[in-house]
Protein backbone atom coordinates (compact mmCIF):
# COMPACT_ATOMS: atom_id res chain seq x y z
CA UNK A 1 0.00 0.00 0.00
CA UNK A 2 1.43 3.39 -0.60
CA UNK A 3 1.32 6.24 2.10
CA UNK A 4 -0.39 9.61 1.52
CA UNK A 5 -0.60 12.19 4.20
CA UNK A 6 -3.31 15.09 3.65
CA UNK A 7 -2.89 18.39 5.75
CA UNK A 8 -6.79 18.97 6.27
CA UNK A 9 -7.25 18.73 9.75
CA UNK A 10 -6.62 21.72 11.66
CA UNK A 11 -3.18 21.98 13.00
CA UNK A 12 -2.89 18.33 11.67
CA UNK A 13 -2.61 16.00 9.12
CA UNK A 14 -4.38 12.61 8.08
CA UNK A 15 -2.69 10.07 6.87
CA UNK A 16 -3.95 7.10 4.81
CA UNK A 17 -2.59 3.90 3.25
CA UNK A 18 -4.17 3.34 -0.75
CA UNK A 19 -4.18 0.20 -2.65
CA UNK A 20 -5.04 -0.01 -6.17
CA UNK A 21 -5.45 -3.48 -8.19
CA UNK A 22 -3.32 -3.60 -11.23
CA UNK A 23 -6.19 -5.19 -13.11
CA UNK A 24 -9.57 -3.01 -11.87
CA UNK A 25 -12.15 -5.27 -11.01
CA UNK A 26 -14.99 -2.77 -11.17
CA UNK A 27 -15.02 -3.33 -7.27
CA UNK A 28 -16.37 -0.49 -4.86
CA UNK A 29 -13.65 2.17 -2.85
CA UNK A 30 -13.12 0.21 0.46
CA UNK A 31 -12.46 2.69 3.71
CA UNK A 32 -11.49 1.26 7.01
CA UNK A 33 -11.93 3.04 9.68
CA UNK A 34 -9.88 1.29 13.17
CA UNK A 35 -10.90 1.03 16.67
CA UNK A 36 -9.57 2.81 19.59
CA UNK A 37 -5.67 1.98 20.27
CA UNK A 38 -5.94 0.49 16.42
CA UNK A 39 -4.31 2.12 13.41
CA UNK A 40 -4.52 1.71 9.62
CA UNK A 41 -2.22 -1.58 10.10
CA UNK A 42 -4.90 -2.81 11.94
CA UNK A 43 -6.19 -3.90 8.42
CA UNK A 44 -3.31 -5.73 7.25
CA UNK A 45 -4.42 -9.27 6.90
CA UNK A 46 -7.69 -7.75 4.28
CA UNK A 47 -4.95 -5.28 3.14
CA UNK A 48 -1.37 -6.73 2.44
CA UNK A 49 -0.42 -8.41 -0.62
CA UNK A 50 0.98 -11.70 1.18
CA UNK A 51 -2.03 -11.93 3.48
CA UNK A 52 -4.21 -15.52 2.98
CA UNK A 53 -7.22 -12.85 3.21
CA UNK A 54 -6.06 -10.12 1.52
CA UNK A 55 -8.33 -7.98 -0.82
CA UNK A 56 -5.66 -6.03 -2.51
CA UNK A 57 -6.08 -7.92 -6.21
CA UNK A 58 -9.44 -7.52 -6.49
CA UNK A 59 -10.56 -3.92 -5.07
CA UNK A 60 -9.13 -0.41 -4.01
CA UNK A 61 -8.66 0.23 -0.78
CA UNK A 62 -8.07 3.42 1.79
CA UNK A 63 -7.52 2.32 5.26
CA UNK A 64 -7.21 5.60 7.31
CA UNK A 65 -5.07 7.01 10.35
CA UNK A 66 -7.75 8.31 12.57
CA UNK A 67 -6.63 11.70 14.33
CA UNK A 68 -3.73 10.91 16.60
CA UNK A 69 -3.29 7.68 15.76
CA UNK A 70 -0.73 5.79 13.87
CA UNK A 71 0.76 8.58 11.79
CA UNK A 72 -2.23 11.39 11.97
CA UNK A 73 -1.71 14.52 13.87
CA UNK A 74 -3.85 16.78 15.30
CA UNK A 75 -4.15 19.73 17.62
CA UNK A 76 -2.26 19.28 20.74
CA UNK A 77 -1.42 22.93 22.41
CA UNK A 78 -4.23 24.76 24.05
CA UNK A 79 -6.46 21.27 22.49
CA UNK A 80 -8.58 19.43 24.81
CA UNK A 81 -10.30 15.67 24.28
CA UNK A 82 -12.87 17.13 22.21
CA UNK A 83 -11.14 18.09 19.41
CA UNK A 84 -10.04 14.17 18.94
CA UNK A 85 -13.70 12.88 19.35
CA UNK A 86 -15.83 11.78 16.83
CA UNK A 87 -17.00 14.54 14.88
CA UNK A 88 -13.41 15.67 14.49
CA UNK A 89 -12.72 12.21 13.54
CA UNK A 90 -15.93 11.83 10.85
CA UNK A 91 -14.73 15.38 9.78
CA UNK A 92 -11.09 14.47 8.45
CA UNK A 93 -12.84 11.31 6.81
CA UNK A 94 -15.31 13.19 5.18
CA UNK A 95 -12.89 15.98 4.35
CA UNK A 96 -10.38 12.89 3.49
CA UNK A 97 -12.45 11.62 0.74
CA UNK A 98 -13.44 14.93 -0.67
CA UNK A 99 -10.09 15.74 -1.33
CA UNK A 100 -9.40 12.38 -3.15
CA UNK A 101 -12.89 12.47 -5.25
CA UNK A 102 -11.42 15.81 -6.17
CA UNK A 103 -7.81 15.08 -7.33
CA UNK A 104 -7.25 14.15 -11.23
CA UNK A 105 -4.96 11.56 -9.93
CA UNK A 106 -7.29 9.42 -7.40
CA UNK A 107 -10.79 10.18 -8.83
CA UNK A 108 -10.46 7.18 -10.23
CA UNK A 109 -10.75 5.28 -7.03
CA UNK A 110 -14.21 6.04 -6.99
CA UNK A 111 -15.46 4.77 -10.56
CA UNK A 112 -17.59 2.14 -8.70
CA UNK A 113 -18.65 3.25 -5.35
CA UNK A 114 -17.58 3.53 -1.66
CA UNK A 115 -18.04 0.95 1.22
CA UNK A 116 -17.09 2.63 4.28
CA UNK A 117 -15.74 -0.34 6.78
CA UNK A 118 -15.81 0.39 10.72
CA UNK A 119 -14.33 -1.34 13.62
CA UNK A 120 -15.44 -0.48 17.22
CA UNK A 121 -15.05 2.99 17.41
CA UNK A 122 -13.99 3.45 14.02
CA UNK A 123 -17.32 1.71 13.12
CA UNK A 124 -19.32 5.51 14.57
CA UNK A 125 -16.74 6.95 12.70
CA UNK A 126 -17.97 5.68 10.03
CA UNK A 127 -22.13 6.41 10.75
CA UNK A 128 -20.55 10.00 11.73
CA UNK A 129 -18.86 10.56 8.33
CA UNK A 130 -22.32 9.58 6.57
CA UNK A 131 -24.03 12.97 8.67
CA UNK A 132 -20.86 14.83 7.15
CA UNK A 133 -20.45 14.13 3.23
CA UNK A 134 -21.62 16.04 0.75
CA UNK A 135 -24.04 15.27 -1.58
CA UNK A 136 -22.14 13.99 -4.43
CA UNK A 137 -20.23 11.42 -2.29
CA UNK A 138 -23.00 10.79 -0.44
CA UNK A 139 -24.53 8.97 -3.48
CA UNK A 140 -21.71 6.76 -4.30
CA UNK A 141 -22.31 4.90 -0.98
CA UNK A 142 -23.11 1.62 -1.34
CA UNK A 143 -22.79 0.05 1.88
CA UNK A 144 -21.33 -0.29 5.31
CA UNK A 145 -19.53 -2.69 6.76
CA UNK A 146 -19.87 -2.35 11.14
CA UNK A 147 -17.68 -4.94 13.10
CA UNK A 148 -18.23 -5.05 16.72
CA UNK A 149 -19.50 -1.86 16.69
CA UNK A 150 -19.97 1.18 18.72
CA UNK A 151 -23.74 2.36 18.79
CA UNK A 152 -24.53 6.13 17.81
CA UNK A 153 -26.29 6.08 21.22
CA UNK A 154 -24.32 7.75 24.05
CA UNK A 155 -22.75 5.09 27.03
CA UNK A 156 -22.36 6.29 30.01
CA UNK A 157 -19.61 3.65 31.75
CA UNK A 158 -20.03 3.65 35.38
CA UNK A 159 -16.63 5.81 37.18
CA UNK A 160 -14.35 2.56 37.96
CA UNK A 161 -14.53 1.38 34.63
CA UNK A 162 -13.84 4.56 33.09
CA UNK A 163 -10.89 5.13 34.85
CA UNK A 164 -9.67 1.63 33.34
CA UNK A 165 -10.47 2.41 30.64
CA UNK A 166 -8.05 6.20 31.06
CA UNK A 167 -5.20 3.90 31.87
CA UNK A 168 -5.66 1.06 29.26
CA UNK A 169 -3.02 1.98 26.86
CA UNK A 170 0.04 3.77 29.43
CA UNK A 171 2.02 0.71 29.28
CA UNK A 172 2.98 -2.30 27.15
CA UNK A 173 1.95 -4.26 30.57
CA UNK A 174 -1.72 -2.31 30.53
CA UNK A 175 -2.14 -2.50 26.91
CA UNK A 176 -0.92 -6.59 26.71
CA UNK A 177 -3.57 -7.35 29.96
CA UNK A 178 -5.96 -5.66 27.97
CA UNK A 179 -5.83 -7.29 25.47
CA UNK A 180 -5.46 -11.05 27.17
CA UNK A 181 -8.65 -10.42 29.62
CA UNK A 182 -10.91 -7.96 27.53
CA UNK A 183 -10.21 -7.10 23.37
CA UNK A 184 -8.47 -10.71 21.77
CA UNK A 185 -8.13 -14.66 22.16
CA UNK A 186 -4.10 -15.18 22.25
CA UNK A 187 -4.21 -18.22 20.60
CA UNK A 188 -5.83 -16.20 18.01
CA UNK A 189 -3.07 -13.26 17.82
CA UNK A 190 0.30 -13.74 16.62
CA UNK A 191 3.78 -12.88 18.38
CA UNK A 192 3.60 -9.96 15.52
CA UNK A 193 -0.26 -9.40 15.88
CA UNK A 194 0.86 -8.19 19.67
CA UNK A 195 3.77 -6.62 18.62
CA UNK A 196 1.27 -4.09 16.08
CA UNK A 197 -1.10 -3.85 18.72
CA UNK A 198 1.06 -2.58 21.41
CA UNK A 199 3.13 -0.21 19.19
CA UNK A 200 -0.25 1.65 17.55
CA UNK A 201 -1.72 1.65 20.89
CA UNK A 202 0.87 3.01 22.89
CA UNK A 203 1.93 5.29 19.95
CA UNK A 204 -1.68 7.23 20.45
CA UNK A 205 -1.51 10.52 21.27
CA UNK A 206 -1.99 11.15 25.13
CA UNK A 207 -5.48 13.49 23.81
CA UNK A 208 -6.43 10.41 21.62
CA UNK A 209 -6.28 8.53 24.35
CA UNK A 210 -8.08 10.49 26.92
CA UNK A 211 -11.15 11.03 24.35
CA UNK A 212 -12.81 7.89 23.55
CA UNK A 213 -13.63 7.28 27.28
CA UNK A 214 -13.85 10.72 28.42
CA UNK A 215 -15.89 11.67 25.55
CA UNK A 216 -16.37 9.61 21.79
CA UNK A 217 -18.44 7.04 23.50
CA UNK A 218 -21.09 9.43 25.43
CA UNK A 219 -21.49 11.21 22.05
CA UNK A 220 -24.90 10.59 20.57
CA UNK A 221 -25.10 11.06 16.92
CA UNK A 222 -28.20 9.90 16.58
CA UNK A 223 -30.05 12.89 15.66
CA UNK A 224 -27.61 13.78 13.08
CA UNK A 225 -27.81 10.00 11.45
CA UNK A 226 -31.91 10.13 11.42
CA UNK A 227 -31.92 13.65 9.55
CA UNK A 228 -29.79 12.06 6.83
CA UNK A 229 -31.17 8.34 6.85
CA UNK A 230 -34.98 9.78 6.62
CA UNK A 231 -34.82 13.30 5.32
CA UNK A 232 -32.23 12.56 2.43
CA UNK A 233 -33.66 9.72 1.00
CA UNK A 234 -30.55 8.64 -0.62
CA UNK A 235 -29.79 5.80 1.60
CA UNK A 236 -32.97 3.98 1.75
CA UNK A 237 -32.24 0.51 0.87
CA UNK A 238 -28.31 0.44 1.56
CA UNK A 239 -26.74 -2.59 2.81
CA UNK A 240 -25.39 -3.10 6.41
CA UNK A 241 -23.19 -6.08 7.15
CA UNK A 242 -22.78 -6.46 10.91
CA UNK A 243 -20.10 -8.91 12.41
CA UNK A 244 -20.24 -9.54 16.43
CA UNK A 245 -18.08 -11.47 18.60
CA UNK A 246 -19.56 -14.45 19.97
CA UNK A 247 -18.06 -13.44 23.37
CA UNK A 248 -17.26 -9.64 22.74
CA UNK A 249 -17.31 -8.47 26.15
CA UNK A 250 -17.24 -4.88 24.83
CA UNK A 251 -19.86 -5.16 22.19
CA UNK A 252 -21.98 -7.69 22.89
CA UNK A 253 -24.63 -9.25 20.43
CA UNK A 254 -27.71 -7.92 22.60
CA UNK A 255 -26.89 -4.24 22.75
CA UNK A 256 -25.50 -4.09 18.79
CA UNK A 257 -29.00 -5.81 18.47
CA UNK A 258 -30.89 -2.90 20.45
CA UNK A 259 -28.81 0.13 19.79
CA UNK A 260 -26.70 -0.52 15.93
CA UNK A 261 -28.64 -2.80 14.12
CA UNK A 262 -32.42 -1.83 15.31
CA UNK A 263 -31.88 2.16 14.59
CA UNK A 264 -30.39 1.09 11.28
CA UNK A 265 -33.40 -1.05 9.68
CA UNK A 266 -36.54 1.37 11.56
CA UNK A 267 -34.95 3.50 8.89
CA UNK A 268 -35.11 1.72 5.65
CA UNK A 269 -31.43 0.51 5.91
CA UNK A 270 -30.77 -2.95 5.00
CA UNK A 271 -29.19 -4.93 7.78
CA UNK A 272 -27.51 -8.16 9.07
CA UNK A 273 -26.16 -9.28 11.81
CA UNK A 274 -23.61 -12.63 11.85
CA UNK A 275 -22.05 -13.82 15.05
CA UNK A 276 -18.18 -14.73 14.91
CA UNK A 277 -17.41 -17.95 16.54
CA UNK A 278 -15.13 -17.65 19.37
CA UNK A 279 -14.58 -14.55 18.90
CA UNK A 280 -13.90 -11.55 20.78
CA UNK A 281 -13.72 -7.76 20.29
CA UNK A 282 -10.58 -7.78 17.78
CA UNK A 283 -12.21 -9.38 14.50
CA UNK A 284 -10.13 -7.41 11.85
CA UNK A 285 -7.13 -9.81 13.31
CA UNK A 286 -8.73 -12.71 15.41
CA UNK A 287 -10.90 -13.71 12.32
CA UNK A 288 -10.44 -11.92 8.88
CA UNK A 289 -11.62 -14.29 6.87
CA UNK A 290 -15.46 -13.35 8.36
CA UNK A 291 -14.66 -10.00 7.47
CA UNK A 292 -13.52 -11.02 3.98
CA UNK A 293 -16.88 -12.90 3.30
CA UNK A 294 -18.92 -9.47 4.16
CA UNK A 295 -16.53 -7.25 1.89
CA UNK A 296 -16.88 -9.77 -0.57
CA UNK A 297 -20.26 -9.26 -1.31
CA UNK A 298 -19.73 -5.46 -2.64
Amino acid sequence: MNSYTFNIALNGAVHARISDPTTPQNKPLLVFLHYWGGSSSTWYKLTFPDSATSLSDKYTMVAIDLRGWGQSTGPLDGADESQYSIGPMASDVAGLLQHLHANNDTRHLFAHGVVLTGHSMGAKVALATLTLLRTHLLDLVKGLVLIAPAPPTALHLPSHMKEQQKVAYETKESITWSVENVLGHLDRLSKEDMKMIVRDSLGGNPLAKMAWPLVGMAEDITADLKKVLLFSGRLQGLRVRILVGEVDPVETKERVDQEVASFLAARGLDVSVKVVPGARHLIPLEAPEAVQRELLEF
